[in-house]
């Protein structure tokens, strides 16, 4: 039987991007579907790809996995299933050129899709106030956490009690308050960030830590492997995300998943995946987010330990995957 429904997967190819994490873990269970599928990946249809960069191969179903896919069915008939994780772009980039374009482009997007997804209801209230749904057929569906289960000593393993987070470390993250943050901490208390560093941000960051001399307190390791990051969830005392955009916030979910206290930023969606045993910084004066800190370490106990454990039973990659396969075989 011809494969009939196709998935942009190109994302995968960067693992140690969000987008990358979850094509993997759809990938995972959509390998064990028995409905037609093919992915669009790099090399899987490398040569037709070259010739037509834009232009898929014939399918009933395409699912575009996030908003800035290139790739749009040509043919009227094929259905069309567009997930949005998040509009970071038009907060990054405020150029009234480039905020045209780009509505304008998502808009096109939206107007040929036959089901538009979200990955949280912070990323669909945000979509629904900028851009005209026309009443499509929409759904939030929730990422899910799939962390491995043995873990693996890193190279970096500071002496103390380790404050761990992690994330790609461009400006968006906000990872650069955390040095001054740590700086108001008792020094038995290190930091460690771990996350892809190709930015011109991250290297300012190393800059920053290296000139306040803290560079036996705020490690910046770099990417890490699965193994590698669940050994710092399970040593760390704590997780700490401040960042200012987010559609979803994977690290928060798996950090939750195991009981961490979490501080976190108050913005975007991290209070709608967090939830209320969550801490929250109101604002990054570092003197007020250290007080946020120490006492949140204080208060946090077993019972709310428990709570976040419960709540990240919301966030399941097998309960994704078959949802967006019931949508695949709805259309």
């Amino acid at each position: 039987m011809s494969k009939k429904i196709l998935i942009d997967f190109q994302k995968i190819q960067d693992p140690y991007s969000g987008l990358g994490q979850f094509c993997q873990h759809l990938k995972f269970f959509f390998d064990k579907s028995e409905l037609n599928l093919r992915y669009w990946i790099p090399g899987k249809f490398q040569k037709l790809a070259k010739k037509l960069p834009f232009i898929l191969p014939d399918c009933e179903v395409f699912h575009a996995v996030h908003q800035d896919s290139p790739f749009m069915p040509g043919r009227t008939k094929t259905k069309y299933i567009l997930t949005i994780h998040d509009l970071n772009a038009l907060y990054e980039n405020t150029d009234p050129l480039f905020q045209k374009s780009y509505k304008a482009s998502l808009q096109i997007k939206i107007n040929r899709a036959s089901v538009v997804t979200f990955i949280s209801q912070f990323t669909k209230s945000e979509v629904e106030k900028n851009f005209d749904l026309k009443n499509k057929m929409i759904e939030v569906i929730y990422n899910g956490i799939s962390l491995v289960t043995q873990s693996e000593l890193p190279v970096s393993v500071p002496n103390g009690k380790l404050i761990f987070s992690i994330g790609t470390v461009v400006p968006k993250k906000n990872f650069h308050i955390l040095v001054d943050f740590i700086k108001e901490l008792p020094s038995d208390y290190k930091l460690v960030l771990a996350g892809t560093t190709f930015h011109i941000y991250a290297k300012k960051l190393k800059e920053k830590i290296i000139e306040q001399g803290l560079e036996d307190r705020f490690y910046l390791v770099g990417t890490i492997n699965e193994k590698q990051k669940l050994w710092y969830y399970q040593n760390a005392v704590a997780f700490i995300f401040p960042s200012l955009l987010e559609g979803f916030g994977l690290p928060v979910a798996e950090a939750m998943s195991l009981g961490l206290p979490l501080f976190l930023s108050d913005k975007s969606s991290l209070p709608e995946i967090a939830g209320i045993d969550a801490y929250y910084f109101k604002n990054f004066d570092p003197q007020k987010m250290a007080q946020t800190f120490l006492n949140g370490m204080n208060e946090f106990d077993e019972t709310k330990k428990l709570r976040l454990i419960e709540r990240a039973k919301l966030f399941d990659w097998k309960k994704a995957s078959e949802r967006y396969l019931e949508i695949y075989n709805n259309l």
